[in-house]
């Protein structure tokens, strides 16, 4: 009886584990990025962070929206494919998972939000990982444009395979 207990305990846990990590990224966590701690989420490219150390993200609690990337909305009256993409987001950055972040040229967006790369504690650029399984697309938004001709390459790859909202939405 005991060894079926630990059978059915076993693989419990290994289904309620957490998404796998994602696919190791070609952009790789630059020198200098700051340390932060996931407090919550908003949507696909919102959420909220607390910065460690020196750099843009203050130690108070602060909503951070993805640079070079939008995800659909999820509100009532979503576009398809918004509630998945926020569900993505949400296992790549788990409640208090350790992240890096830099920032680019414009710290805020007009909804007052910190404009920052982010990066999970496996190294792997969220950006990048939204855009090549088809949770977002490339937003340019003058003049932050660090990482924005690699981000479009990976776009188009994942529009080429159809990958998360380039096959299951409208065009």
């Amino acid at each position: 009886m005991t060894r079926a207990l630990l059978g059915l305990a076993l693989l419990a846990a290994g289904c309620a584990a957490d998404a796998p990590p994602p696919a190791p990224t070609s952009l790789a966590v630059p020198a200098g990025a700051q340390q932060a701690t996931v407090v919550r989420h908003s949507d696909g490219d919102t959420f909220v962070l607390r910065g460690t150390g020196v750099g843009p993200l203050p130690a108070a609690p602060t909503k951070v929206r993805l640079l070079e990337v939008d995800t659909p909305e999820v509100h009532p009256t979503a576009a398809c494919f918004g509630p998945e993409a926020a569900d993505r987001t949400a296992e790549l950055l788990p409640k208090g998972a350790r992240v890096r972040v830099q920032a680019d040229r414009d710290l805020r967006d007009r909804y007052g939000r910190l404009l920052l790369y982010v990066w999970t504690e496996d190294g792997a650029s969220v950006e990048e990982v939204l855009l090549r399984e088809g949770y977002a697309r490339v937003l340019y938004v003058r003049p932050n444009d660090l990482h924005l001709d690699h981000f479009r390459d990976v776009e188009a790859a994942a529009r080429r395979a159809r990958a998360g909202l380039w096959g299951a939405c409208p065009s």
